[in-house]
């Protein structure tokens, strides 16, 4: 498929996208995560998309999937950055261990945070850390609302892989 016909189609994808992603969860920012990584995989196989293949219900499809592995990655304690915190301020004692392992997941997510680019540290910082909306962060850095939900998506991407990557070690 050719690059303009994908995003012809992409254009009336997204807000369908969206839904999937907000009915799922319940939440416009993980929708637009949702989103994200179900473009990310659509325009990963576009070269391979044939013109007359329903491209709408593989969108549809892909999306479920991104949730469902959303939920698997919430479920490992990782890929939410920002629920590290919650999860270390709970009413239960941490065993010795439960408490080295998350003085190790700190460590692994500010070691991953500091091999960003600055420009992407700082976004990422201001969205998770300051708990800023993605309109917010436009307006104090001229950055497209759009352009930040993506780029905060793919940074929150690569943070869990250098995680993942991390704890395999």
């Amino acid at each position: 498929m050719k690059r303009e016909t994908f995003e012809t189609i992409v254009k009336g994808l997204r807000p369908k996208i969206l839904k999937v992603g907000r009915n799922f969860f319940g939440s416009d920012d993980d929708a637009e995560d949702v989103a994200q990584e179900t473009l990310a995989v659509l325009w990963e196989r576009c070269a391979s998309l044939d013109e007359g293949r329903n491209v709408e219900a593989l969108a549809m499809r892909v999306a479920k999937s991104c949730c469902v592995d959303m939920v698997r990655r919430k479920r490992l304690n990782v890929v939410r950055i920002d629920n590290v915190a919650m999860l270390q301020k709970s009413a239960v004692q941490p065993s010795p261990h439960e408490d080295e392992e998350g003085r190790e997941r700190e460590r692994a997510i500010a070691e991953a945070v500091e091999g960003l680019s600055r420009r992407e540290r700082q976004l990422f910082k201001m969205r998770q850390e300051e708990g800023l909306s993605a309109e917010e962060i436009a307006q104090l850095t001229g950055i497209e609302k759009r352009s930040v939900l993506s780029i905060v998506s793919m940074v929150r991407k690569k943070v869990y892989n250098e995680i993942i990557r991390r704890i395999n070690l």
